[in-house]
Order: structure tokens, then C-alpha cells, then sequence
């Protein structure tokens, strides 16, 4: 009873803190294939497994929703079917926890996969989000320098 008792102690103290100073700084990511550079992250899932790919979708978001990022380049590879739902199941938790001002750019790593990064790109700007397609990530960069 009282182990439970601190624990929500302690998640009531941290809301609180994070309600009074919002989200918590950056902090490294565990995973290498995610990276912080300025107010944006650079997420590479290029050569990424599917068994692995779940697991960094999850750390980005998380990452995401408890940071103040302000953009993120998402990076793909050659991507299959149960690669692309996984990166699109990240995509809609992403909308819902990114800031109003948060800017996506979406850049293939084949040509072949930039078929489905363009739809998708279509798809989140329908649904609110500024996710832009990018044929590179130097593309990329200056539109966030912009």
C-alpha cells in the first residue's frame, strides 16, 4: 500500500512540475538511429529490421511527446508493407502529441519508397500536420532553416 502511494506521489509530483515548466528538456535517445539536432530530431530507419522498427517508432514518439521538438526529419529505407503500418501507426501518435507548430519531413531512403512517403506527406497535410516531402535530407534542412 504505501509503495503505491509514493508512486502516485511521485507521477502527481511530476505532472505538476510539468504543468508548471512544460515538457522536460531533451535528453539523449537510446537508440542511434534517432538523433536530436537543434529543435528537431532525425530519425533514420533506414537498414532498420521489423522486428526492431515497433521499438524506435515508440522512443520517437516518446521522445516526441515529452521533449519540446519543434520538427523531425523521418528518414525511411526500402520499405515493405508491415514496415510502412508501422511507420504510419507512428505517424498518427505523433499528430497527437507533437506541438501545433511541429514540422515534419518526410525523406526516402530509395527512390522506390518515395511513392508512399509523397502519399503519405498528402495524407498528414490533410489531416492537419505541415509534413513536407523531401527528395534529400540537405532539402530538408533548409526548409527548417526557412
Amino acid at each position: 500500500m504505501k509503495i503505491e502511494q509514493a508512486s502516485v506521489r511521485r507521477r502527481t509530483e511530476r505532472s505538476a512540475w510539468r504543468a508548471e515548466n512544460g515538457a522536460m528538456e531533451a535528453t539523449p535517445t537510446t537508440s542511434s538511429r534517432i538523433r536530436k539536432h537543434d529543435a528537431r530530431l532525425h530519425a533514420d530507419f533506414s537498414a532498420c529490421s521489423l522486428e526492431e522498427l515497433p521499438a524506435l517508432c515508440a522512443e520517437f514518439a516518446a521522445f516526441c511527446a515529452t521533449t519540446r521538438m519543434h520538427g523531425a526529419v523521418l528518414k525511411g529505407g526500402d520499405e515493405d508493407m508491415p514496415r510502412c503500418l508501422a511507420v504510419r501507426d507512428l505517424l498518427k501518435i505523433l499528430m497527437l502529441v507533437s506541438p501545433p507548430d511541429f514540422r515534419l519531413a518526410l525523406v526516402p531512403g530509395t527512390p522506390s519508397s518515395g511513392a508512399i512517403y509523397r502519399k503519405t506527406e498528402a495524407e498528414l497535410r490533410v489531416a492537419g500536420m505541415n509534413a513536407r516531402f523531401f527528395e534529400n535530407e540537405a532539402l530538408a534542412a533548409q526548409w527548417f532553416s526557412s
